[in-house]
């Protein structure tokens, strides 16, 4: 077999016991709002024509 093989079983088997595991609250996801240009609505309507 060739050993890139081996390294794939051992990352999935080192993953899957939760080693890289990045969130110690399972189940929780916490997401903040932060504004930017990019979600401004007068940046992206076009003005009405006179």
């Amino acid at each position: 077999m060739d050993k890139n093989v081996y390294a794939a079983i051992a990352m999935a088997l080192y993953e899957y016991q939760g080693n890289n595991v990045h969130d110690r609250e399972p189940g929780i996801i916490t997401i903040k709002e932060k504004r930017t240009l990019w979600d401004a609505k007068f940046l992206s309507f076009t003005r009405k024509p006179r």
